[in-house]
């Protein structure tokens, strides 16, 4: 592994702000170019990302200290970042290379990794053009408690995806509607909430892609359907097809849901999540404890491929 540029030190300077999270002191992170504690890390005010929201990030997860699907989840972090008009980023080996050292300094193997990018320090305007190089920082952190055998409450919210605006499409720093989206799903004592997009159908999660199961298709919301393209969506896409599993990728209305086989939610961290409960009405008519038979089956092709890869 390379580790020689990854310099360890205290980052300080004259407009930082020193960033002390409840419970994270003794946390190491990566934050441009170096490995620094969590509660040492300095953030200038005038940075884009605190600002404005300038910012792209990435949530991975490392089995046995590996990422999953890594190329593919920088491919989409750099493709959003030319889509913005940034410079480069740091090349793969680098960045491979400041997880591993975060995920080796917090002696974690299985863990929830963000890698966060923002525009970086600029004028106190929103001028994207008076920033120089982004800033970027990386986080590991113990994974989050087992999914309940059943799977998850969904409720319908009122935030709908906004077709005509590009920040749907790519994983943006500026996440209040989704924020909002999972408050109001947990007022309403569910555990995810489901987004419609401006013209009706169905789009996504707060935090999660969907999948219904309907007369043996697997059916998802496509990519016009105001969704951001997640990296486990992709893969049980590509499961389900080598399964001999029929997908449809189309437009889906939120009534076809009621009627569904089953429904499921997929996720980097979470990987594959029964949906049991949408608006208040069980999923299904002959699941067991929320876990259809596609479901169940894509669980485990997933799970064996991440063991595998």
């Amino acid at each position: 592994m390379r580790k020689a540029w990854i310099k360890p030190g205290r980052l300080c300077g004259r407009w930082g702000i020193r960033y002390k999270a409840k419970g994270c002191g003794k946390m190491i992170i990566y934050f441009n170019g170096r490995l620094v504690s969590a509660a040492e890390a300095v953030l200038t005010p005038v940075d884009h990302g605190f600002l404005y929201g300038h910012g792209l990030f990435e949530t991975m997860r490392a089995y046995h200290g590996r990422v999953f699907k890594f190329k593919e989840h920088i491919n989409r972090l750099k493709a959003a970042a030319d889509f913005l008009g940034w410079p480069k980023l740091p090349p793969y080996a680098e960045l491979s290379d400041a997880i591993t050292s975060v995920l080796n300094d917090n002696q974690l193997t299985n863990a929830s990794v963000r890698l966060t990018c923002s525009r970086g320090q600029g004028t106190p305007r929103p001028d994207p053009g008076s920033c120089g190089q982004p800033a970027i920082a990386v986080f590991a952190s113990p994974l989050p408690p087992p999914l309940p055998p059943a799977g998850w409450s969904v409720t319908t919210v009122a935030f709908r995806r906004n077709l005509s605006s590009p920040l749907v499409k790519i994983k943006s720093a500026n996440y209040l509607d989704n924020i909002l989206a999972k408050q109001e799903a947990k007022a309403k004592g569910a555990e995810e909430a489901l987004m419609l997009n401006t013209d009706g159908f169905v789009a996504e999660g707060s935090m999660s892609n969907l999948f219904m199961a309907s007369e043996g298709r697997l059916i998802t919301p496509d990519i016009y359907s105001g969704i951001l393209p997640g990296i486990t969506r992709s893969t049980i896409i590509e499961l389900a097809k080598a399964a001999g599993i029929i997908v449809e990728e189309r437009q889906v209305r939120p009534e076809e849901l009621a009627d569904a086989d089953e429904i499921f939610l997929t996720s980097s961290i979470m990987e594959v999540i029964p949906v049991k409960m949408l608006d208040g009405c069980p999923v299904g008519k002959s699941q067991t404890a929320g876990r259809g038979y596609f479901t169940v089956k894509l669980i485990q092709l997933y799970r064996e491929l991440t063991a595998k890869e």
